[in-house]
């Protein structure tokens, strides 16, 4: 099914282009139908760009944990043209890298609003699919795609190469742009963060956007596109991305060895596991806060942590609650919601987004709810 190319790469046998160039026809109306694929200079890339040149092999869940898939297996292909996101990298049995799931890709490459020589930087370089695409609707001079992983960037550089596109491949911190080549007319990030690295409007020519996935410690998120001068909005369309690395969360283990002692137990209304909507305004409203889905077994539920004083919560999927540490954190998250639902339990797209550097919040446009973003690294 497969043969080695020059360098050791793997190339696809005429039996194999045959099926993939099928299965793009198909995922192809599938997107169209779908929405997600509006325009045709989107639809020509698509049709340009072999997703499978990116996809040598991926993880995927089975029985007894992850197994890998790789090219030539049977379903390999078929899995690389369906409409899903594939687990691409593992680093000490913790995911770190995937490919993005098409439809997302294009609703965000549509939402971008690209024009001919426009000049775009790319944060989170992945397998450099993404960055293909761009390449061949803007140029390869005009991307550069940046991500802090070298096991990342390397190959993608290599993949790129091999198709003939000549993107900027660099390795470092996404969160710090990438100053040699400012100003860019769009930054997209395909990582989410905390808040808007301030590089990123930095680097940002008069006019231009950023696309951004802004996460909270709930594990809320959603689309915010900000303009130059820092105003911007959040899109309907869900997103969901592995953090920025610089921006992670810490860990549960690492919080709760400074958990205080418990205060109190209760009975609470607002119970666990939180919708995506909800996460994301309460996580807003509590930027020092992160949370963890604890398993079912004994104690299930949800977990929240304060980032630094010690202050905790657990909520049982049955409404008792146990506090402890400074701050009584599911009392505060009880008096965030009601104050969101008091203002008609705006949904994230029916807020704004306002970037000043590190001072960055996210507001209904009367002011009735305003949340401070947390201040992070870049």
């Amino acid at each position: 099914m497969t043969a080695a190319a020059p360098g050791g790469a793997v190339l696809v046998v005429a039996e194999e282009l045959d099926a993939a160039a099928d299965m793009v026809v198909d995922r192809l109306h599938q997107l169209r139908e779908s929405g997600d694929l509006r325009t045709p200079r989107w639809h020509a890339a698509l049709l340009a760009t072999p997703r499978h040149a990116f996809l040598p092999a991926f993880h995927r869940p089975d029985a007894e944990g992850m197994v890998a898939v790789h090219q030539g297996d049977r379903d390999w292909l078929d899995a690389v043209y369906r409409n899903e996101p594939l687990l691409t990298q593992i680093t000490e049995g913790i995911p770190t890298s995937s490919s993005t799931q098409p439809g997302l890709m294009l609703r965000m490459l549509e939402a971008l609003a690209v024009a001919d020589g426009m000049s775009v930087l790319e944060i989170g370089t992945g397998t450099g699919y993404n960055a293909a695409l761009l390449a061949h609707r803007l140029g390869g001079a005009n991307v550069t795609t940046v991500d802090v992983d070298p096991a990342l960037t390397e190959p993608a550089r290599e993949r790129l190469a091999e198709l003939g596109l000549a993107v900027t491949v660099a390795t470092g911190d996404g969160a710090l742009g990438h100053a040699p080549r400012a100003p860019y007319d769009r930054v997209i990030a395909t990582c989410a963060v905390r808040s808007i690295p301030p590089a990123w409007l930095e680097q940002l020519a008069p006019g231009g956007l950023v696309l951004a996935t802004v996460t909270t410690g709930l594990h809320g998120s959603a689309l915010a596109l900000v303009g130059s001068d820092g105003h911007g909005r959040f899109l309907p369309e869900r997103a969901s991305f592995m953090p920025m690395h610089s921006q992670a969360d810490p860990g549960f283990y690492a919080l709760q060895a400074q958990a205080g002692p418990a205060t109190g137990e209760r009975v609470t209304k607002l119970v666990p596991p939180l919708d995506e909507t909800t996460a994301f305004i309460l996580g807003a409203a509590m930027p020092q806060v992160v949370s963890f889905g604890l398993p079912d077994g004994d104690v299930p539920g949800l977990y929240l942590a304060h980032r630094s004083d010690g202050s905790w919560a657990h909520v049982l999927h049955d409404g008792r609650t146990v506090q402890g540490g400074p701050q009584p954190l599911w009392d505060e998250m009880e008096q965030a919601h009601a104050e969101w639902t008091s203002a008609g339990s705006p949904l994230p797209h029916e807020l704004s987004i306002t970037v000043d550097g590190t001072a960055q919040r996210v507001h209904t446009l009367d002011g009735t709810l305003s949340y401070a973003l947390p201040h992070t690294p870049g």
